[in-house]
């Protein structure tokens, strides 16, 4: 079973590895996520831990684990967690294509929710589900407690794909509003996601 590393925050390697994913972004139109977005995070531990922040339930994030089994059904790309207030966010990563959120079908007038994407957030409710139907024994024996808090987040795909017009309309729709088991899985593109920590690096978000 894999453990939990303990994480203290600098934000001096925070700063240089959220400059080096802004980078990559620059750098690259596409990205494939074995080749490059899990190896790319998986090599830097403070960027990765700051994922959670994008979530207003998350404080003091000291807790990180990468492809972490979950009662062996399911890996997990990524978990960080507070262990303060025992709450966990579990994000699935996809690749960022052309068609990694929206593909368009012929016989469709309208584009539609891509298989990729489907894929990572269903993903997401089954790791829900698991995590609901273990003991506390067991979440104990992982977690330190016999009950947390968890969240997801779902990073898919570029801004500069999202071409008709209400393409963001509709994925923010679906991050704010589909609930599973009274929770939100948040849904963020990979420019998204660099928006958000770049701001709140910017704001002293981080101490």
């Amino acid at each position: 079973m894999k453990k939990f590393q303990t994480l203290e925050f600098d934000r001096t390697i925070y700063e240089r590895e959220l400059n080096e994913y802004n980078q990559l972004l620059s750098n690259n139109q596409t990205l494939q996520e074995s080749k490059q977005i899990l190896p790319f995070f998986r090599e830097r531990k403070m960027l990765s831990s700051q994922i959670a922040s994008i979530l207003s339930e998350f404080i003091n994030i000291d807790r990180i684990a990468f492809e972490y089994d979950l009662f062996g059904n399911f890996k997990s790309d990524l978990v960080v967690g507070d262990s303060n207030s025992s709450t966990y966010c579990f994000v699935e990563f996809e690749d960022a294509q052309a068609n990694s959120i929206f593909t368009t079908k012929q016989s469709k007038y309208k584009s539609e929710f891509s298989y990729r994407f489907e894929h990572g957030f269903s993903q997401i409710i089954d790791w829900f589900y698991y995590l609901n139907q273990v003991s506390s024994h067991q979440i104990e024996e992982r977690f330190g407690v016999s009950k947390i808090d968890f969240h997801g987040i779902l990073v898919v795909g570029r801004n500069h794909f999202l071409r008709e017009s209400d393409d963001f309309d509709r994925l923010n729709w679906r991050s704010n509003n589909v609930i599973v088991n009274s929770k939100r899985v948040r849904v963020v593109t990979y420019d998204m996601l660099s928006i958000a920590l770049n701001t709140r690096f910017s704001s002293n978000y981080f101490r």
